[in-house]
């Protein structure tokens, strides 16, 4: 008998689709240009290479990322306050189908709770629903240590220093009128209990293992300086970044 797996569906499923589609378009452009003769083969030929570069080369990239996301994330390593504190409590911002979020909940050694917040779009994540991260947070054996909840990042529905610790993985590039992302920011160090923590995840566009799996798309995301400059300014001071893969994780405490 086949035990039920989780599912956490695909990061932006429906972007990929599509690139992939265009992509194949390309290759089918280049091609029949290639056997063509004259102008047509002028024409065709740089066309479809064209289309393959900025359609199908990060259409494919963003299928291995999603294949291969969150195998090497070490929560212990990454993470290493979660288990320096006695029963913390934490947020995780943006949890998704809980892909993260269960990931933390099962690293935890000396107790504490986790509380995930999320619009639950699925236009982000396949599947994306606050029913489904709760049925894999039951999957996974840690319902007992996690509360999920419809939560805005702008408005967070908590009162003040109430969390040890606050996480959030690849949301804030997705927040993208500035004024808005002052407000998470504010929000998060409002929610933040004294000398807490705060990580966050999100991709560098310098990096060249993103530029190889993203392609053009890479420079859809900030560089590492953004977000150093606008974390200090939100009063945070920086103890560490780790850049894994493209995808930088800044360690960040409340002063």
């Amino acid at each position: 008998m086949n035990q039920e797996k989780p599912k956490y569906g695909w990061y932006v499923k429906n972007l990929i689709i599509t690139l992939l589609i265009f992509g194949i378009l390309g290759i089918s452009v280049f091609l029949f240009g290639l056997f063509s003769e004259g102008l047509l083969k002028f024409i065709l030929v740089p066309i479809g290479i064209i289309i393959m570069v900025v359609c199908l080369w990060p259409g494919i990239g963003m299928t291995i990322l999603n294949l291969t996301l969150g195998e090497s994330f070490d929560v212990d390593k990454e993470m290493a306050a979660i288990n320096e504190l006695q029963s913390p409590q934490i947020l995780d911002i943006g949890c998704g189908t809980g892909r993260t979020a269960i990931k933390i909940a099962k690293s935890l050694k000396n107790g504490g709770h986790l509380t995930g917040i999320d619009i639950y779009s699925r236009l982000a994540i396949g599947g994306n629903a606050l029913q489904t991260v709760e049925h894999n947070a039951e999957l996974e054996n840690i319902a007992e240590k996690t509360t999920f909840q419809y939560g805005e990042a702008t408005k967070i529905p908590f009162e003040s220093e109430k969390f040890d610790i606050v996480n959030m993985s690849s949301v804030l590039h997705e927040i993208h009128n500035p004024d808005d992302q002052q407000k998470v920011l504010n929000e998060i160090y409002r929610v933040l209990k004294s000398n807490g923590v705060f990580y966050i995840s999100e991709w560098n566009r310098n990096s060249w293992q993103l530029i190889a799996m993203m392609g053009i798309f890479s420079f859809v995301f900030k560089p590492k300086e953004y977000w150093l400059k606008l974390l200090e300014s939100h009063g945070f001071a920086i103890e560490n970044y780790n850049l894994k893969q493209g995808f930088g994780i800044f360690s960040v405490r409340k002063n």
